[in-house]
């Protein structure tokens, strides 16, 4: 069997190794000149490689850490104690013990109360299905109260999703929670997170090395541009300037929207499932600085005025101190649904609102403090959970005759991370493979 892959994402790359150890050969087709997708990185500093997104390995995250290992980097793997801080109305606030927890001045003692038994409640939930047909917002005042909903939950909801907030299922929020919850180990309570020394381009690049060895071939600057089922169930790939490649099976890993392109004949009824998901896009400076801002790794706004980006990961505070000696490595994303104009503004346009907010977060932070700015932008990147979501996943077998797909509109109740993406990797793997 030959499989061809759409796709050269870590959802691609973790397929491919899965396939090949069942002994099946392999195509990558990988649009961009580099493979990674949404993992990809790029040069920060002369000769310092790191992630283009903000990504955290947590030290439950037990698939992708098996996996880490089975292509050997599990020695690699480090781990650090960080902490999580709030940002309201000119003032920086950490939550990360019981003591600071306790001192955190915007809630009330009673709303602290409600708010830490919510959060254990919530911890212990294991059935999502009742979540799912709830709104957020309507769950979240019933389990944490109004007060608690419209001084931390609805902030931190509107940063995330935006204008998607309302349609949001509690099933979203449940799955985050419980997620960054077991990020507390069960010894020490202290929160702990993690990578690979070098980032994902360690890891892409080992995966690189470890795939091509076992004979698959990865073609980067490979856009596909249709995909045809032959009578012989034979699959044929377009490629651009009439280049055609043909396999047994193919698997596609882009988002919904991108297959939908690829395969215009696709049945009404599955097409319908696919175009009913709703994504989110990303915008995200990246800016290296001479010094930190912060002691924590995510800085959540709750400020009581809109503030351009949604959020401030400091991921320096998660790295090695020796990777960047000393400097700081700050991610300013912002979460858009589609077709947002603000996504249309320029990369110089868009650092010069970030920077000017951060100034006015930070009034010490000179412009002389800022070694490096860039941003980087993906349209279809967090797929909104709605009310009643399970029941618009699409199956990775597609009714077309050895056409497949699996992407990330199939991480079912969890945030968007590569440890379920390699959960649903080796599950398209185990399906392609059958006879």
């Amino acid at each position: 069997m030959h499989v061809g892959i759409i796709g050269g994402g870590m959802m691609g790359l973790a397929t491919t190794y899965y396939l090949n150890k069942k002994g099946i050969q392999v195509t990558i087709l990988e649009k961009e000149k580099e493979i990674g997708g949404l993992s990809r990185s790029v040069e920060i500093l002369p000769g310092i490689h790191w992630d283009r997104f903000y990504h955290v390995i947590l030290s439950t995250d037990e698939e992708l850490l098996w996996f880490l290992n089975q292509i050997g980097l599990s020695l690699e793997v480090q781990f650090k104690e960080t902490k999580t801080g709030f940002y309201k109305d000119g003032k920086l606030y950490s939550m990360s013990n019981t003591v600071e927890f306790l001192k955190f001045k915007p809630l009330s003692f009673l709303d602290k109360i409600r708010l830490g038994l919510g959060i254990l409640y919530t911890s212990k939930i294991n059935n999502w299905k009742r979540l799912e047909k709830i709104y957020v917002k309507t769950w979240l005042i019933r389990v944490f109260g109004r007060r608690n909903y419209e001084k931390i939950w609805d902030p931190l909801l509107r940063s995330k999703l935006g204008s998607a907030s309302n349609k949001a299922s509690a099933a979203f929020i449940w799955a985050t929670i419980k997620r960054y919850y077991g990020t507390r180990h069960s010894k020490s309570k202290k929160e702990l997170m993690g990578c690979v020394r070098g980032g994902y381009y360690s890891i892409l690049n080992r995966l690189y090395d470890h795939l091509s060895k076992k004979g698959t071939r990865i073609l980067t600057n490979c856009p596909v541009e249709r995909v045809k089922i032959k009578n012989n169930g034979c699959v044929k790939v377009l490629l651009g300037q009439g280049k055609i490649l043909e396999f047994d099976r193919v698997i596609a890993t882009t988002p919904n929207q991108t297959i939908l392109r690829l395969i215009p004949e696709m049945p009404k009824d599955f097409r319908s499932k696919l175009e009913t998901v709703n994504y989110l896009s990303i915008i995200c400076a990246n800016l290296v600085l001479k010094r930190s801002l912060t002691p924590f790794y995510v800085t959540n706004l709750i400020d009581s005025r809109q503030l351009p980006f949604t959020g401030l990961i400091e991921a320096s505070n998660m790295m090695s101190e020796n990777i960047l000696d000393g400097k700081a490595l700050v991610y300013l994303p912002k979460y858009l649904p589609l077709g947002d104009p603000f996504y249309q503004k320029t990369d110089a346009e868009i650092i010069d609102i970030f920077i000017k907010t951060l100034k006015h977060m930070f009034p010490d932070l000179d412009e002389d403090d800022i070694i490096s700015r860039s941003v980087h932008r993906e349209p279809y990147v967090q797929p909104i959970q709605e009310v009643g979501y399970s029941e618009n996943i699409p199956t990775i077998k597609t009714p077309l005759r050895n056409f497949y797909m699996v992407n990330t509109t199939m991480i079912l109740n969890s945030t968007l991370n590569n440890n379920e993406v390699i959960k649903l990797a080796k599950k398209a793997a185990e399906v392609v493979s059958k006879k």
